[in-house]
């Protein structure tokens, strides 16, 4: 008998970080493309927001490329 959703998540949650995040990066990447190019446009969006905020002054968190470079950093992984 298979196991179910719960009984993989229970076992990828006894991993090691680095192997839970090896295993999401390989499911993330398994989702068919029209589904990860909504996910980049939504990523794309989302940075835009925050580069707009912090031109005005509304947000001092991060500038643009540093916003950037961690959502690459995250579709990279």
């Amino acid at each position: 008998m298979p196991m179910t959703k719960d009984q993989i998540l229970a076992e990828a949650m006894a991993l090691g970080p680095e192997q839970r995040e090896a295993l999401a990066e390989e499911l993330w990447q398994s989702l068919d493309g029209a589904r990860q190019a909504a996910v980049d446009a939504a990523w794309l969006e989302e940075v835009r927001r925050r580069d707009a905020a912090f031109a005005a002054g509304q947000d001092s968190e991060s500038p643009l490329d540093e916003a950037v470079a961690r959502v690459l950093a995250r579709g990279r992984r």
